[in-house]
């Protein structure tokens, strides 16, 4: 082939025999609705190959695919490949389907096309808008000027889909309906609606199984060893090797290992109580895709959307041990038994682990620091030996297991009382008698009306009516509503449900305390300066309710 001299913006080029050709496309989820065809990844492949045949001067070099990248940014990683295929001068030619398929941003558009391109000496076909900038009908200022119009036009384009594509992710979102590419670990997507989540039992397992642990006193570093010691590979990894194209949002190299923070999210993630929970994080705009974190509060919850994986109890006794002060002693991954519960009886701080070696043995024991690090007169000397509270403490909850299991005998025996079920029947015939009543009344006072304006009744006698009925009404309505609220109580009740006797009920018979034990149970522990401690347990509203009942009904324990 004969060689051809092109001029390009005044200057002569190189001779070139073939143009070594890039075939560029890209296909991104901004490309919906009826678009969607005619922007696939195969329609452009199919028109850039044809017109690919109609230049004989032309060879393929490769084709590069950004499949579900934006136009907006240039991080997408075959175009960088092409770029760099451009700077190394294997590729003289580069050719799109259109304008948008290169980019949506003006600005970095133009420092492509205006100074890479134009420095390397390197053609640009859109095809779609009749641009090739090796034109002789294109000169410089014609060039600018198509290709700058154009970019904006696309850029407005992708600002414009880029508020419209927000706007109906939120409106799903505050519907429940899930809207991620990628399910939260421990779920997958429904195959019949990619809107709704369904467990995916293999790390389901491993959440529940983190939950256990943290709840049991696993520390969350604890946590992370146990998970890579047993290779179970980490959520990232799991998505991976699932067959999801998957990259972490941070770009860091995935080792398969568990690092703590992905522990530490998982336990606390709502996601597994069943409420969908979405928009925590945004892109900063249509052209920048770094993320920003949203405030908690402008979260988008919405509950009960999904099959949870761990219950609500267990998660926010998890949420609890978070606001605790927790360590660990070194070299060890149990956090103590006590760890977080004992405070200051004087300053609430919480108090310190140490210990003592002794000629006669080594003892642990809690001490207030608050003295030693601001002032003496800050707070006095609180300290009390570990072996010696956890004896108390366990006598203490022996106690109170042994009042659970007394509570629930009374409000059995309650709630099985034939003299209660035959009282709440009576209280009913009562309720439907006097409804029956009000109705009657109520029906009399609209007829007074029309009496009165046929003439029937003289107005004096109307209103005199309407009074008398109105008065038997208001008195009807005070005692509908007092036997509606009695009867509520007994409909309510309470029986081995309620949060405190179940609670401690399922430790009757125990002789060991644990750090489960401990963190379900107790809310805190004061140490008082003379050694002695106070134990203020959980559920203290379900046990004043549980008192109140049987109190209300001892005549019939």
């Amino acid at each position: 082939m004969q060689a051809k001299y092109l001029e390009y913006a005044g200057q002569p080029s190189q001779a070139i025999k073939t143009w070594k050709v890039a075939l560029y496309i890209r296909l991104s989820r901004e490309d919906d609705g009826e678009k969607a065809e005619s922007y696939s990844v195969t329609s452009q492949r199919e028109i850039l190959k044809e017109y690919l045949k109609q230049h004989p001067d032309m060879e393929l070099y490769d084709i590069y695919i950004d499949d579900g990248w934006s136009g907006t940014n240039f991080d997408r990683p075959d175009f960088q490949r092409m770029i760099a295929d451009v700077k190394a001068g294997r590729v003289t030619c580069v050719v799109v389907k259109d304008l948008s398929r290169f980019c949506r941003n003006a600005v970095d558009g133009g420092y492509y096309l205006d100074n890479v391109f134009v420095s390397l000496q390197v053609r640009f076909i859109a095809i779609n808008n009749c641009l090739d900038t090796f034109s002789d009908n294109m000169n410089a200022a014609t060039r600018c000027i198509s290709v700058g119009v154009q970019n904006v036009i696309n850029e407005s384009v992708a600002a414009t889909t880029s508020v419209n594509v927000r706007g109906t992710l939120n409106v799903n979102r505050e519907k429940g309906q899930f809207i991620g590419s990628f399910p939260t670990y421990g779920y997958a997507k429904s195959p019949e609606d990619h809107h709704k989540l369904i467990i995916d039992e293999e790390p389901a397992a491993v959440v529940r199984q983190i939950f256990q642990w943290f709840v049991s006193g696993k520390s969350i570093i604890g946590i992370a060893k146990e998970l890579n010691e047993r290779g179970i590979p980490n959520p990232s990894m799991y998505k991976q090797l699932k067959g999801m194209k998957y990259r972490h949002p941070a770009g860091a190299s995935n080792d398969g290992l568990w690092p703590d923070s992905s522990v530490r999210r998982i336990l606390k993630n709502e996601m597994y109580i069943g409420n969908m929970v979405q928009g925590k994080n945004t892109t900063v705009s249509y052209k920048i895709k770094k993320c920003r974190a949203i405030p908690r509060e402008n979260w988008i919850v919405v509950e009960d959307t999904h099959e949870p994986i761990i219950d609500k109890d267990t998660f926010y006794k998890a949420q609890a041990l978070f606001n605790r002060s927790i360590r660990k002693s070194p070299g060890k991954t149990e956090v103590d038994l006590f760890a977080g519960l004992v405070r200051c009886a004087d300053c609430r701080r919480i108090m310190n682990k140490k210990t003592n070696v002794h000629p006669y043995g080594t003892y642990h024991y809690y001490r207030c620091a608050t003295a030693r690090k601001m002032k003496k007169s800050a707070c006095g000397n609180h300290t009390i030996r570990i072996d010696k509270m956890q004896r108390t403490v366990t006598v203490t909850i022996q106690k109170m297991v042994e009042l659970a299991v007394q509570m629930s005998d009374a409000l059995r025996k309650i709630n099985r009382n034939p003299r209660r079920v035959q009282t709440s029947n009576h209280l009913r015939q009562s309720l439907d008698a006097l409804t029956a009543q009000r109705e009657k009344d109520y029906r009399m006072q609209l007829d007074l009306y029309p009496d009165w304006k046929s003439g029937a009744i003289t107005q004096q006698e109307y209103l005199s009516l309407k009074a008398n009925i109105a008065e038997k009404i208001a008195v009807l309505d005070g005692k509908i509503q007092s036997i509606e609220k009695t009867l509520a109580s007994y409909a309510a009740g309470v029986d081995d449900e309620n949060d405190f006797i179940a609670a401690f009920r399922k430790y009757e018979n125990f002789t060991e305390l644990t750090r489960g034990m401990l963190v379900e149970l107790v809310e805190e522990i004061l140490v008082h300066d003379n050694a002695s401690i106070e134990v203020h347990f959980r559920f203290a509203d379900a046990y004043q309710q549980a008192v109140a009942y049987i109190e209300m009904n001892k005549e019939t324990a």
